[in-house]
């Protein structure tokens, strides 16, 4: 029965196909007004699939463009080395080149190539500063992490390879890191606040490297101290960018990287859907080639895809209490929930596991009412009850249509465990106040996350090294409440 139902499906494959290469060659006119309307509805409905699927392809190819031809400012560095995101320190209002940045965080990253090209990363060692280097496919799959919760404050050398790397582990190597797409990338954090952003950014950030193998076997002991270089042997990459995520080009990106790298067998049949429809792995994209009705049907999908993510996105997660939602538990590890995945790298890239980070987020207040800067919230922990945090946690205020934290008079982004001078209420809670203007009350003054009037609100909560009560979506947050 199940091998029936198979051919049956490749059968209208097959025919789809044949269809869409079929439209406008040799039909005639009464036959092009007859069929062309469903070529076009077919093209429509599989480039909204190709357009949720393609959306971490397109994303990591214009951030990859981006960081490694200069354009991504001071985060810019070639493949194999690691670019430092606002020259070493911390994000704030300025920040505006990369979505919902972070300011608990330093931040570098570096594009690696890895198929063929072994490679080794150094980690310094630590001490007890939090770190996490995350290491993310094209298909924005954490598939490792070297972090103080995985393998602690020591430091040290691991190698990074492709999937079919069979080898023994060469000397003077801790671990080892396999990769499932050609292209990674690496992400690294590095706990800091305002005071210790430039210490720490020369004592450690500074000090990661990543080294090919064949260098780091020359003299393991001096690797660390090498300076860093550009990888070589690396295939040009795709051009992308934001001007040509609303047109038929999308597709070309995708196209490209679908050619380019190997679908889980889950995917096949999606697959067959792609080519069909013209940017599937076995065909090359051309829409000068195409019938007119499939890339009708195309344009109709990029314009109807974008709206959804763009307007979804900021949509009530699950488990939403309170105005705040959690994401899925399978954040990071997406298997085939391709919305879920499009909208996660649609709203920024490098979104942790679990494990390694919780991130409830609030759009709206107690009672559902959109946040705004023209109403004033509060968020209060009761006593010994603060985000479970096994190392820090911090609510960020952002802008929820540019996605970017605001300048205000204090030029506080974000409030939290690392933030001095933050005052109890006498019964031990602890209160943040959200408002466009300063508090009157001596305790709120000082708990004070501004916001601007009229402005939407996007409240992040960082939760990094969570409990397992949080891990398993079990921890709520206190509401948002609006109290003017």
């Amino acid at each position: 029965m199940i091998n029936r139902i198979k051919r049956a499906v490749l059968l209208a494959l097959c025919l789809l196909a044949g269809l869409s290469q079929a439209a406008d060659k040799g039909w005639s006119e009464e036959q092009q007004k007859h069929f062309g309307p469903s070529v076009t509805d077919f093209s429509r409905s599989v480039g909204m699939l190709g357009y949720l699927y393609g959306m971490t392809f397109f994303e990591f190819a214009v951030a990859e463009m981006r960081q490694v031809k200069g354009i991504a400012k001071d985060n810019s560095a070639p493949h194999g080395m690691f670019g430092y995101f606002n020259g070493g320190r911390l994000s704030d209002h300025t920040t505006t080149w990369f979505g919902v940045p972070n300011p608990d965080v330093l931040y570098s990253s570096a594009w690696l190539y890895v198929k063929d090209n072994p490679s080794v990363i150094y980690i310094p060692p630590m001490d007890k500063v939090w770190y996490s280097v995350q290491f993310e496919n094209y298909y924005t799959v954490d598939e490792a992490y070297l972090s103080s919760r995985t393998i602690g404050q020591q430091g040290g050398y691991y190698l990074i390879t492709y999937q079919d790397w069979d080898q023994p582990l060469p000397p003077g190597i801790q671990g080892h890191v396999k990769l499932s797409t050609p292209t990674t990338w690496i992400l690294t954090r590095i706990e800091a606040t305002r005071d210790n952003e430039r210490e720490r950014h020369e004592k450690y950030e500074r000090k990661f490297r990543l080294i090919d193998l064949a260098t780091y076997l020359k003299d393991p002991a001096k690797a660390k101290d090498l300076p860093q270089t550009p990888q070589k042997n690396v295939p040009p990459v795709v051009e992308a960018s934001y001007d040509i995520r609303e047109t038929i080009d999308f597709f070309k990106v995708v196209n490209h990287h679908l050619r380019q790298i190997e679908a889980p067998k889950e995917d096949k049949g999606l697959m067959a859907l792609f080519d069909a429809a013209g940017f599937g792995p076995n065909v090359v994209f051309d829409p000068q080639k195409l019938p007119r009705q499939t890339v009708a049907g195309l344009e109709q999908a990029i314009k109807e895809g974008f709206r959804f993510l763009d307007t979804m996105r900021a949509r009530p997660m699950s488990g939403n209490s309170g105005g705040w939602g959690t994401a899925p538990r399978h954040m990071g590890n997406f298997g085939q929930d391709y919305v879920l995945r499009a909208l996660c790298v649609f709203g920024g890239l490098g979104g942790n596991i679990p494990e390694e980070a919780v991130y409830p987020n609030a759009y709206s207040d107690s009672e559902g009412r959109i946040l705004t800067g023209d109403h004033d919230y509060t968020i209060t922990f009761p006593k010994g009850q603060t985000p479970p945090a096994l190392a820090f946690w911090s609510v960020t205020l952002m802008d929820a249509t540019s996605h970017f934290m605001v300048d205000n008079p204090i030029h506080r982004n974000h409030v939290g465990s690392n933030t001095q001078g933050l005052r109890y209420n006498p019964d031990g809670s602890l209160t943040i106040y959200v408002s466009s203007k300063a508090p009157q009350d001596s305790v709120l003054k000082a708990n004070w996350l501004p916001s601007r009037p009229e402005m939407a609100i996007h409240l992040i909560m960082r939760i990094y090294q969570p409990t397992q009560e949080a891990v398993e979506g079990k921890y709520t947050p206190p509401p948002v409440v609006r109290v003017r």
